[in-house]
């Protein structure tokens, strides 16, 4: 429930078969708790026996079957999924911490372009590896938000779009242990990326483009120094508030 409850597709899949999360989730609520066993059904009663493809589930005296693609409707068929996987031994090594990451995103997630923009290549947060950095950053043409965190050596690019990530942060301060990659797509200069924690595996197609080379417009070297008081500023900003277009 724990695993369901924090995973932000509305599909989620256990080995190859895929059911609706929030129907999925709502049915092992009324199970009433206790030790539940999932296994592949192997045939059986209902529908599942018919297809061939589907989930044993049994809790206590109770053994029911679920067919695959179960709760999912047809708006969400074409939707995210992502993988739930609950087990009594950690399968997952971490690289990143889980609050270091999510805190990285909630830096970033906010600087994103809107979805009304045109340009859709800054409504996304770019991830790159590089140099034993992971660097995240997001624009949307007048600001920009850039934070790097220590990670492994090896090289990787992916454009994610900043809505699919929101949910992400809370779900990342719950987790125990995290895991970030890049895996090819076949697109290059781009990969897909794959955040993995103790229950749940996310995965994402970066999307196309090229995100801004802004890494040429910043100093190397600090030529100036401003110090100003920080109310100051505000009141000069609340001031011209009211002007902004």
């Amino acid at each position: 429930m724990s695993a369901l409850a924090r995973a932000q597709a509305p599909k989620v899949r256990i080995n190859d078969i895929e059911l609706g999360r929030k129907g999925f989730l709502g049915y092992i609520r009324l199970l009433g708790g206790g030790m539940v066993k999932i296994t592949p059904s192997n045939g059986g009663a209902s529908e599942a026996q018919a297809t061939g493809k589907g989930l044993r589930v049994v809790c206590g005296s109770n053994t029911s079957y679920l067919e695959d693609g179960a709760w999912v409707t047809e708006k969400m068929a074409m939707a995210d999924t992502c993988e739930v996987r609950v087990s009594p031994n950690t399968s997952v090594t971490p690289n990143l911490g889980g609050i270091e990451l999510a805190e990285a995103l909630a830096r970033v997630v906010p600087f994103a372009a809107g979805k009304k923009d045109e340009r859709p290549v800054l409504q996304c947060i770019r991830f790159a590896q590089k140099e034993g950095k992971l660097t995240l950053a997001s624009a949307d043409g007048y600001r920009l938000a850039d934070v790097a965190l220590d990670f492994g050596e090896g090289e990787g690019n992916a454009l994610i779009p900043a809505d699919e990530l929101k949910g992400l942060i809370s779900a990342l301060k719950k987790a125990k242990r995290v895991r970030l990659a890049f895996e090819p797509n076949g697109i290059a200069d781009h990969n897909n990326l794959v955040i993995e924690t103790e229950a749940i595996r996310y995965k994402w197609a970066s999307e196309a483009g090229s995100f801004p080379d802004y890494e040429k417009l910043i100093p190397t070297e600090a030529q100036n120094e401003a110090r100003f008081d920080t109310r100051e500023l505000m009141r000069a900003g609340m001031a011209v508030l009211p002007l902004s277009v």
